[in-house]
Parts: structure tokens; C-alpha cells; sequence
């Protein structure tokens, strides 16, 4: 077993993490292999100017004390998420309502192939990635100028998919100045259920099933940012597997 801790940090209520896209990130662009899986806890990162994808820094701004970002009921974050084969965005409160989504699937591009195609998945992304955005915050009834933050998804996930989102991330947090939260991957998917079912509803401590595309985990989930990976596939995910039959 590995037991991850980040005892002392103070736990974020909209649940994101502060990993910043590393050498790994950086060199998304130049293969189509999955990015391994950052360390799977949150850590304590400056939202100052930071490392990424493109030209822009990741935060224009570190207006928030040690790099923690305040959230109430009126905050408001834009998700974006590119990890794979579907361009995602949606708006959420700081009280975890989704006030708007929109997707872009790209099941007819892959189905014909019987599987991801990691490049027609990028060209798919860019196509799709500003028009998505716009239809989330259009649905939320937003505007990006309302919004207190930008959070992506930054690994694991395929690179040179990854970078489109955080690219797009990167220009819109530039242009009207907000904060960006890089998010991992497998850390969101196991403390959606705490969204999705209400913090009351699914309290720490929880068991979380984590099966997707290139990661299964069995994890203890004690809090934000602790967790317990109590079991893993040997071999390959079941994402991997059935990708491949």
C-alpha cells in the first residue's frame, strides 16, 4: 500500500488540485504516449507565474496568499477538460451546482478505427475546444469575465491532448486575468462523488473505484489530498485492454 498525505494543507472546497505541468507537461507536445500520473495528492504551489504549455504563464496574477484559492457559494470556475477523446467544459459554484456544460464528442472520428487515434483526437480538440467553452459559459449564463477561476486538467491523460486544454486554459486566464487550477486527473475523478452526492452524503472516509482509460485504482480517500492506494492493475487498465479489442 502507499499512503499519500498532505497533512497541513488547508482542503479546498471545490476539490481541485495544485499540480503545475512539469517537465512531463512540457514536453507534451512532442509524442503520443500517455503522461504518467502525477503524484496523486495536492500540492502547496504558488498560483504566480508558472511553467505550461504555451507562451502565456500559468496564472497572470497570484492574488491569494500561499497559493490557496478561497471558495464560497458565489465563486464561480470554469472546468475544462481534454485528458482524452471529448472536449468538456463546464461552470461550477463554489457550492458545487453546475450551472452549465457543454461536450464534443468524438465517437464517430475513433469508432471506424476501434480505438482513441491520439492525433485525431488533438486535431478534434482544437476544432472543438473554443466552441465548447463558449457554449458552457453561454449555458451557464456567464461571461469569462464573471469568472473567479479557470481550472484544467493537466495529467494523467494523452500529452499532446492535455495541452490543448491547458493552451486554451492558459490564453483565457491571460486575457481577463483570472487564476488557473490545474487539476489531476484521477483526484477529480474520485472526489466528484462528494459533488455529485453532497459533502454530507459522502463523507471522509470513502472507498473510491477508479477505472478509466489508463489508471485503475483502489483507493482510501481520508481526506483532500490524503489518500491510501490500496491496489492497482498489474498489467494494464481496463481502459488499455478494451481500447485494444
Amino acid at each position: 500500500m502507499q499512503t499519500l498525505s498532505t497533512a497541513g494543507l488547508q482542503p479546498c472546497t471545490w476539490y481541485v488540485t495544485r499540480y503545475l505541468a512539469t517537465s512531463q507537461g512540457r514536453s507534451a507536445a512532442k509524442g503520443t504516449r500517455r503522461m504518467p500520473a502525477p503524484p496523486l495528492h495536492a500540492r502547496h504551489v504558488n498560483l504566480g507565474t508558472g511553467v505550461g504549455f504555451g507562451s502565456a504563464p500559468l496564472s497572470p496574477t497570484s492574488p491569494y496568499a500561499g497559493g490557496m484559492f478561497p471558495v464560497g457559494a458565489d465563486t464561480l470556475v470554469l472546468g475544462i477538460e481534454t485528458s482524452c477523446d471529448d472536449t468538456g467544459a463546464a461552470v461550477v459554484s463554489g457550492d458545487g451546482r453546475v450551472l452549465g456544460e457543454a461536450l464534443a464528442s468524438q465517437v464517430e472520428i475513433h469508432g471506424p478505427w476501434g480505438g482513441v487515434v491520439p492525433n485525431l483526437a488533438q486535431e478534434a480538440h482544437k476544432e472543438a475546444i473554443d466552441g465548447v467553452i463558449a457554449a458552457a459559459l453561454s449555458n451557464a449564463g456567464v461571461t469569462a469575465a464573471d469568472l473567479s477561476a479557470v481550472a484544467v486538467t493537466v495529467g494523467p491523460g494523452l500529452s499532446m491532448c492535455l495541452r490543448v486544454g491547458v493552451v486554451a486554459a492558459q490564453n483565457l486566464c491571460a486575457l481577463h486575468d483570472k487564476p488557473i487550477i490545474p487539476v489531476h486527473h484521477m483526484e477529480a475523478h474520485a472526489l466528484v462523488a462528494r459533488v455529485a452526492g453532497g459533502t454530507e452524503a459522502v463523507r471522509f472516509p470513502f472507498l473510491a473505484l477508479l477505472v478509466s482509460g489508463g489508471h485503475n485504482q483502489l483507493i482510501l480517500a481520508r481526506g483532500v489530498g490524503d489518500y491510501t492506494i490500496l491496489g492497482s492493475t498489474l498489467d494494464d487498465a481496463l481502459g488499455e485492454a478494451y481500447d485494444k479489442t
